[in-house]
């Protein structure tokens, strides 16, 4: 019956891209003055206020490849990163207890990062490549991919502990905005300072160029206009292939804050 994909709604895929590689994606729930939501389900972005996120319960996860183990299909889960989020852990678990063809995988990325590698693995779980040979190419997939992003406002990740303190004092002087990338281990760090909106954005093109990407990923919180603006120049200077430009979902936007521009390729 082949492979299915899995993954959770930090990876920000649209809609359509899922429904078209029949990717299935898990909510991470969202937590708002005590009541809880499903990230892409039940709420959406511009109902955050004030919010904290908890990851899937492995029971989130047994239900969904419980009712794929019963169509006879095996199973590819790909996970944020295991350093911000229980979501690889809940999944491990789910795994685990069920037993029989299911593998789960830290992408170690989040955001456009992790849709980027989700959607270049279900398209290649689409031309029939068996569990054993798709885990390896995602393995190997993941440490090529680069993300990087700019945030209009640091406070929210900070808060969220998705980074240092140090953060804020790295943007502690007017005008100066960070870059922000994911390290090897998953983590989220600073890789540079630079000052203006318009020149962080500009250094996400500057940075997709020098990585030679041959596709990209945009994700952004309330910046439409200035996302679309970043892909079209990364578009005309790398001459890579834009797969979308997409609103962040209610994990990322919690985190990210409004003004984040998050490019993968």
């Amino acid at each position: 019956m082949g492979v299915r994909i899995v993954t959770d709604s930090a990876g920000d895929i649209p809609r359509k891209y899922a429904e078209e590689l029949g990717i299935i994606t898990v909510p991470i729930r969202v937590i708002i003055a005590g009541t809880s939501f499903r990230d892409g389900v039940d709420l959406l972005p511009a109902d955050i206020v004030g919010a904290t996120t908890f990851q899937p319960s492995p029971w989130d996860f047994i239900n969904v490849f419980t009712g794929l183990k019963e169509t006879g299909e095996d199973v590819l889960c790909l996970t944020l990163s295991g350093v911000l989020s229980g979501t690889y852990q809940s999944a491990t678990i789910a795994a685990r207890q069920l037993g029989g063809n299911i593998r789960v995988i830290d992408t170690k990325l989040v955001s456009a990062g992790q849709g980027l590698l989700v959607t270049r693995i279900a398209s290649l779980a689409a031309q029939g490549h068996s569990l054993d040979q798709l885990a390896l190419m995602a393995e190997e997939e993941k440490k090529r991919i680069r993300v990087y992003a700019t945030l209009d406002n640091v406070e929210a990740i900070v808060q969220g502990r998705r980074t240092s303190l140090f953060a804020l004092h790295a943007a502690g002087r007017e005008g100066i905005k960070l870059i922000f990338t994911c390290n090897p281990q998953g983590g989220i760090h600073i890789l540079q300072r630079v000052r203006g909106r318009k020149a962080s954005l500009d250094r996400l093109t500057e940075l997709m160029a020098e990585a030679s990407c041959p596709e990209i990923a945009v994700v952004h919180v309330g910046s439409g206009t200035e996302a679309a603006m970043v892909a079209r120049n990364i578009q005309e200077r790398c001459q890579a292939q834009l797969l979308y430009v997409q609103d962040a979902g209610a994990t990322v936007h919690t985190y990210a804050g409004r003004g984040a521009v998050i490019v993968a390729g």
